[in-house]
């Protein structure tokens, strides 16, 4: 079987993604949790809030592809200070990270109707897989908005507060 990822599929995932509470859609490629690799292609629209997170297991890397618009990737210390900021695009210098497990990190999309594909160590088990920054904001939170503004400026060794 062939999986392909074209305009297509990319046009289905911003549009689903526009008309979400949480303003992102996913497609999973892989079969199942189990398998060892997990693959999504994830459509993000404006106003989309991934809370900063990493992944604590010693085997858990992570890989952000950028395949349309721009999306910027913030990558923090554990007290919440950017250590790198990326804007991962497939017009840019750079398109992709590879973050190692134990990564802070969160993304925004900087036009609305941006892709990424999401690649990472499975299998996917969801009690244990993502630990939240505690200096961020709660999904849902009236802090949310706030954060999203500091997000879209911040730069590398400005904390949030």
């Amino acid at each position: 079987m062939y999986r392909f990822i074209d305009n297509k599929l990319l046009n289905e995932l911003t549009l689903k993604a526009r008309e979400s509470a949480r303003k992102r859609s996913h497609h999973q490629l892989h079969s199942g949790f189990d398998d060892p690799v997990q693959r999504m292609v994830i459509g993000l629209s404006s106003g989309t809030y991934v809370r900063p997170h990493m992944h604590p297991q010693s085997n858990k890397w992570e890989m952000l592809l950028g395949i349309r618009g721009k999306t910027l990737l913030l990558i923090f210390d554990q007290q919440g200070v950017v250590e790198e900021r990326v804007i991962l695009s497939e017009n840019n210098s750079v398109f992709g990270a590879e973050m190692k497990p134990g990564t802070w990190h969160t993304i925004l999309p900087l036009e609305n109707e941006s892709v990424i594909m999401e690649i990472k160590q499975g299998p996917y088990n969801p009690s244990d897989v993502t630990e939240f920054a505690q200096w961020s904001p709660e999904e849902g939170s009236t802090g949310v908005a706030h954060f999203l503004l500091w997000a879209e400026t911040a730069q590398i060794n400005d904390q949030y507060n």
